[in-house]
């Protein structure tokens, strides 16, 4: 393939990709999950490099009040195999070698499909563009349950996923669809507003999860089973 023709199809990967993405953060994907992780691989393999790979998706919500987070809220670097999972430990064991922490464990949670937040106690911000979100702390008011309480840093608004499927899966594509009309909408709509007065919206922080903790041996050794075992433990639907 001629330089011409390769950057040609990086850029219609690329013009593909932004609006498949614009479309899950409007809450109406296109696709599956697995067809865009596939399409981000692929892009990977023409331009490893490319600035489309190391920005965090943007979720705007323009008409609330910005907030800047104390720390970035980054995306999430996915691994599908065995190889490209040891290639990320080996860097984080490197890293923490580096400021002089030999002892390097991890924790391991489910990948919660929503939309994704912070909640210091006063505040519930979304990520936005990883630095600067919107305050969305009107969602408890809306009847949005904080599991485990207020103040427990990052996590996601997400809707249990069986009592979804038993009651708004005709109303709705998907839970997330639900999430972020709920936040997005001036007036939540009479099926939404029925899902919030049965307590299954909730805003659940990563540290209030089932979690596996280990060395990067263990996880390696252990990853299917680890990944089986946390899949079975939320209610929600996983990204």
């Amino acid at each position: 393939m001629q330089n011409g023709s390769i950057e040609a199809e990086i850029n219609a990967r690329v013009e593909r990709l932004e609006t498949l993405n614009r479309a899950y953060r409007a809450g109406q994907p296109e696709v599956s999950d697995l067809v865009y992780d596939n399409l981000v691989e692929e892009l990977r393999k023409l331009a490893p490099e490319h600035p489309f790979l190391q920005h965090v998706e943007v979720e705007v919500f323009s008409e609330r009040r910005k907030v800047r987070h104390p720390r970035p809220m980054l995306s999430t670097e996915k691994a599908y195999d065995l190889a490209a999972l040891k290639r990320w430990i080996d860097r984080v064991r490197k890293a923490a070698s580096e400021i002089g922490d030999e002892e390097v464990r991890y924790r391991m949670t489910p990948k919660l499909d929503g939309l994704a937040g912070r909640d210091d106690g006063m505040v519930l911000a979304t990520r936005g563009n990883g630095r600067i979100g919107y305050d969305v702390s009107f969602a408890f008011e809306r009847g949005v349950r904080a599991i485990g309480g207020r103040g427990l840093g990052l996590g996601e608004i997400v809707i249990a996923r069986t009592p979804f499927e038993e009651h708004f899966s005709e109303h709705f594509d998907h839970p997330r669809n639900m999430a972020v009309g709920i936040i997005a909408a001036d007036q939540v709509n009479p099926h939404a507003q029925r899902a919030l007065d049965m307590g299954i919206v909730h805003f659940v922080p990563y540290a209030q999860m089932e979690a596996w903790e280990g060395t990067g041996e263990e996880l390696l050794d252990r990853v299917e089973a680890v990944v089986g075992e946390l899949r079975t433990s939320v209610d929600y639907m996983l990204d």
